[in-house]
């Protein structure tokens, strides 16, 4: 293997920086710990191998920063990457996780629990960009695939709350299921992109969202069906997308059904919630609103 390159495996327990002048490699369920900070440099590369772990509570690798964890960065990459550790245009990994102590939640057997005795986690970026990150659903929809083969979103916050989440930007591109799921959480960003996920554009289930700057969410027709900008999820409590007023929006896709949209700038939802939805635009007069309260 080229000095260039560093492999990453299991738990990160101490204190330590990647430097942009190698490309980190993740090879399994690589979990950053309580307590530990993890600087990543400008510019630098990370890519997680695709391909199944059987051991793994995931099933593939993954970059997971546990609830407690420390993460300071300014931009940074994230890839899928082959066995022979070239980036590859698809998606069969377990993605990246963000843990908190804000509320309880748990999605694809991973789990936080509130204990106020242990530290906030602290996540700092100014952008990660993630591409090809999560896995889709099997091709083969049978009890056992199902059950050890389920698709996992490209981008995940579980648990996460405002004073854990000073991260300003998040790109999301080609996801193998959602592009950037919040469980559980509040959280703001300036930007948030997200560009041709398997599934869902973002996926909210019981939380609150805020965009300040600049929203792009593009679910355009492919041939996997389901596929909406929005799915909101209330199962804990109702969800909240707030558009804040001067905000660049690029909205493109089937809008989401479950949905209320109330906004002085943005078009309707269409009555036939079949039907394509585009805006691109400025949310001028006031702040917009995405909200769900309903069981879906």
């Amino acid at each position: 293997m080229s000095n260039n390159y560093e492999i990453l495996q299991g738990y990160i327990t101490r204190n330590r920086r990647l430097s942009a002048r190698k490309i980190y490699i993740i090879c399994s369920e690589v979990r950053v710990r309580k307590n530990v900070r993890l600087i990543i440099e400008d510019g630098t590369t990370l890519l997680i191998q695709n391909g199944k772990l059987p051991k793994a509570h995931l099933l593939r690798a993954a970059l997971i920063f546990d609830q407690g964890s420390i993460l300071r960065a300014q931009r940074f990459t994230v890839k899928a990457c082959d066995s022979d550790f070239r980036p590859v245009r698809t998606a069969d990994n377990g993605g990246i996780w963000f843990l908190g102590n804000y509320r309880t939640a748990s999605k694809d057997k991973l789990s936080v629990k509130v204990n106020r005795k242990n530290p906030l986690s602290s996540f700092k970026a100014e952008m990660i960009s993630s591409h090809f990150l999560g896995r889709r659903d099997p091709l083969k929809e049978t009890t056992r695939t199902k059950v050890v083969d389920d698709d996992i979103d490209g981008f995940s916050v579980l648990g996460v709350g405002p004073d854990e989440w000073q991260i300003s930007e998040v790109r999301s591109f080609y996801s193998g299921d959602d592009g950037f799921d919040v469980t559980n959480s509040h959280i703001k960003l300036d930007r948030l992109r997200v560009l041709t996920p398997t599934e869902d554009g973002i996926n909210l289930s019981s939380s609150r969202l805020e965009i300040r700057r600049s929203l792009t969410v593009d679910v355009s027709k492919t041939d996997y069906t389901d596929r909406d900008v929005f799915d909101f999820e209330t199962d804990n409590g109702a969800c909240y997308l707030e558009i804040a007023q001067h905000c660049h929006v690029d909205l493109k896709g089937i809008f989401g059904d479950e949905v209320v949209l109330s906004s002085q700038d943005l078009p309707k939802i269409p009555k036939n919630l079949e039907r394509s939805y585009r805006f691109k635009g400025v949310s001028r007069k006031a702040a917009s609103l995405i909200y769900s309260i309903n069981l879906d």
